[in-house]
């Protein structure tokens, strides 16, 4: 029988940089690499809430993503 084994995980936050001139959010994105696959979503919320403090502009989603390998 195959199973899936975890390749990787990471954090991937949607900031909002600005608008364009038609009124549009403009978008920029942060990846955080080597995020633990157990992280729960609570966990990630937090974490996704104190890097909002430091950063300069908001963030407007936040995506933990696994990659895992089918064997």
């Amino acid at each position: 029988m195959a199973v899936y084994t975890t390749a990787s995980c990471r954090l991937n936050l949607r900031l909002q940089i600005g608008t364009n001139e038609a009124g549009r959010p403009v978008l920029r994105s942060i990846s955080l690499r080597d995020v633990s696959p157990a992280a729960i979503a609570d966990d990630v919320v937090s974490v996704s809430a104190a890097l909002g403090a430091l950063l300069e502009f908001p963030i407007v989603e936040t995506s933990k993503i696994d990659t895992d390998l089918a064997a």
